[in-house]
């Protein structure tokens, strides 16, 4: 009797510990496969009990990253009663990095690497009209690099090269990089009878503009990350990949009002014959990236962690942007929604303003206040990306885990 009394009480005992822990083993289990986390993320979340009481976060011991910036692989070791792996996750460990927060509406200059099809056109020639591109293979958004190996850096290039005697009319190399791949192809030119020119028949650019919001300022090489989501090429609809460009303080104009299904946005110019405040390098799914030469965007006050994704918590933030002669302020928001993301994207979490002043200005998100810094508990965790039309008060943000790897 007594046997099946202990044997009864166990059986309690572990189906009671089940129902206790089931739901912070599922908080366990959605997290990702990979993540970024920083020291102070697993510290606060197993000081805070974030999954349970019974649940400790560990990385391999004589693991330490203080003297770097750089991302270290490594595994987060979840343990239960800190003795038990009930689950490992690959992670990207980050040193606690200190950053200026941003909020300055900014604006983007960008060249292309080579040159960017844009489109094309028919020459007419003595035989009536060709169309060199048809038979070369090259697409809308190609960048073309070289012709017989020689660099391509504007648009005159094209021009002056393809008209050289030794190419004229004949059938040229052309290098195409595409995505990530870089392959070669031939076109051969046609003699325009109307500018009495040989052309390819090809509409190209090299540069694209945009404005956006810086979100961060790293205090250790200045490296800065900003608007959230890339710059896009107009002309074609896809992402302007970069060679080179400046990155410029923006004059506020004024401000449209968002309202349901009609979004509002931030009115500003960008000066191109002022200074630039710095180069930019990268322009990516989650921003645009570069370094700060010019030191005066810089507030010494506004300054923060960067968080990984342990740091996103539900519940009250701050995004910080600039709407008026005031300059940067901070605005009140929730993070009502936080994803579990094994892939990048930039729809990361779901937030709502709640600040009335906010409202009140802007309606809620408006178009370039992407990048927008959100900031909890001390560290910036994400940045603004995208506002729901049907209700201009939420829109999504992206874990700052896609934005500090670039």
């Amino acid at each position: 009797m007594k046997k099946v009394l202990i044997v009864s009480l166990s059986i309690i005992f572990v189906m009671l510990c089940t129902a206790f822990l089931l739901p912070s083993i599922k908080k366990v289990n959605s997290l990702p496969e990979d993540m970024i986390v920083t020291y102070s993320d697993i510290h606060e979340a197993n000081e805070s009990d974030e999954f349970s009481p019974l649940i400790n976060l560990s990385l391999p011991k004589n693991l330490d990253v203080s003297t770097t910036d750089e991302l270290t692989d490594t595994t987060l070791n979840i343990k239960l009663f800190n003795l038990f792996t009930i689950k490992k996750v690959n992670v990207r460990l980050l040193n606690d990095t200190d950053v200026y927060v941003g909020g300055e509406t900014v604006g983007f200059n960008l060249f292309s690497e080579g040159v960017i099809c844009v489109g094309s056109n028919p020459i007419q020639t003595s035989e009536g009209a060709k169309e060199p591109i048809i038979t070369s293979g090259i697409q809308d958004g190609d960048a073309i690099l070289k012709i017989e190996d020689i660099d391509i850096e504007n648009i005159q290039d094209i021009d002056r090269i393809i008209n050289l005697p030794s190419m004229a009319g004949k059938e040229l190399k052309i290098t195409i990089k595409r995505d990530e791949q870089t392959f070669d192809t031939t076109i051969t030119p046609v003699f325009d009878i109307l500018s009495q020119k040989y052309k390819l028949g090809l509409w190209v650019r090299n540069n694209a503009s945009g404005v956006g919001t810086l979100t961060y300022i790293k205090q250790s090489d200045f490296r800065f990350g900003a608007v959230g989501h890339p710059i896009i090429d107009s002309s074609y609809g896809n992402n302007f990949e970069v060679g080179s460009g400046n990155i410029y303080k923006c004059r506020l104009l004024g401000i449209k009002k968002g309202e349901k299904n009609n979004p509002g946005e931030i009115r500003s110019s960008i000066n191109l014959s002022d200074n630039a405040l710095g180069i930019a390098d990268t322009n990516c799914k989650y921003g645009v990236y570069g370094n700060i030469l010019n030191k005066s965007i810089i507030d010494a006050t506004r300054t923060a962690t960067l968080g990984g994704r342990l740091s996103v918590k539900l519940g009250d933030a701050k995004i910080y942007c600039a709407l008026g002669e005031e300059g940067v302020k901070a605005y009140d928001i929730k993070i009502i929604k936080a994803n579990k993301q094994n892939s990048a994207d930039d729809k990361s979490m779901t937030i709502k303003v709640t600040d009335k002043e906010l409202i009140e200005k802007t309606g809620g998100i408006i178009q370039g206040m992407s990048g927008s810094p959100i900031v909890q508990n001390g560290k910036v965790v994400g940045a603004v990306t995208h506002v729901f039309m049907s209700d201009p008060t939420r829109g999504y943000g992206v874990y700052i885990d896609w934005m500090i790897d670039n």
